[in-house]
């Protein structure tokens, strides 16, 4: 491979990355704006929540825009689809590590994100490699800020909606037994089963709470050292068990991503000495596309639920 070629291909793999960078650094930077100007907390929640509904842009125009700068500095130097492929894949591998270990984000985001950043970015690369021949590369040139434009009004163009994720498990044990746990419970001494904790992901380890009566400050512990604060909203004896979250920790698996707004336990009694304890929580995301991290948010959520409801159902039934 001569010289040229190879710095066409390095060319187009920092041209690629630089794009990506621009936009998490001024994501960043942005999201240091309020501490750096002195905002008061109530109008940093409001700044956050405009930042992240209008600005942050989506995870398919973005690595459309990096494949797109990458196939423009890859014209005319004779690559196969497979050369394109291999190159991508490894341009595209530079991104999540540079942004966990320069931005500091999270592994398990990375590595959710990843697929999105390929794919896409692969089509962009596609898209360019129509679009940039030689005799037309210049002015298809103007296809990237068309690409950045749209990436923006995307962001400002969408509406996060709520969503809730609910969880059931029967519990063989009487109502009044499984209530003594789901307020508060003690620390779960089990090893987290799911395979994201084993990349990262914080686990539920115990609960606490200043008592059963609305008002009361509540606080989930995970693993790593997070706290989830919460205030009891609603409550019924035996019943029914609804807590707002006050304050979640500033982690970057969390920071931009996902807000959590409310969580729930209810206790049906099934007149057969066993109750059905059902577990919800009400989030909003901020990422995008929505369908793709909407699903794993889900799967994460559920995997939350379940790991706290059987702790739940193996402290109540350890009785009979």
């Amino acid at each position: 491979m001569t010289d040229g070629r190879w710095l066409r291909i390095i060319l187009g793999l920092v041209a690629a990355n630089i794009v990506g960078v621009a936009f998490c650094f001024a994501f960043v930077l942005l999201f240091q704006l309020p501490d750096r100007v002195g905002l008061p907390s109530r109008a940093q929640q409001w700044f956050y929540g405009f930042a992240i509904m209008a600005i942050w842009p989506s995870l398919v125009l973005v690595p459309m825009a990096m494949g797109t700068a990458a196939a423009y500095f890859w014209r005319g130097i004779s690559l196969s689809l497979w050369e394109y492929l291999l190159w991508w894949i490894v341009t595209s591998l530079i991104s999540p590590f540079g942004a966990y270990f320069v931005f500091k984000e999270g592994a398990v985001c990375m590595l959710i994100g990843f697929p999105i950043l390929f794919v896409c970015g692969f089509a962009g690369v596609l898209l360019g490699r129509l679009l940039f021949k030689a005799k037309t590369a210049t002015i298809n040139l103007s296809v990237l800020p068309v690409l950045l434009i749209a990436t923006l009004a995307e962001g400002k163009m969408r509406q996060d909606q709520r969503h809730v994720v609910e969880d059931r498990i029967l519990i063989k044990a009487p109502a009044a037994e499984v209530w003594n746990y789901v307020v508060s419970f003690p620390s779960i001494d089990t090893a987290p089963n799911y395979w994201l904790n084993a990349v990262g992901l914080p686990s539920p380890l115990a609960t606490t709470c200043q008592g059963a009566f609305v008002g009361a400050a509540r606080e989930c512990v995970f693993s790593n050292g997070l706290v989830f604060k919460e205030r009891v909203s609603e409550i019924t004896p035996v019943r029914l068990l609804t807590f707002e979250i006050v304050e979640q920790p500033r982690d970057p698996e969390l920071l931009g991503h996902l807000t959590l707004h409310r969580g729930q336990f209810q206790l049906v009694d099934n007149h057969d000495g066993t109750t059905t304890l059902i577990g919800r929580s009400w989030y909003t995301l901020h990422m995008r596309p929505l369908w793709y991290f909407d699903w794993w948010t889900r799967d994460v959520t559920s995997h939350v639920h379940v790991r706290v409801m059987e702790h739940i159902k193996t402290l109540s039934e350890r009785k009979r």
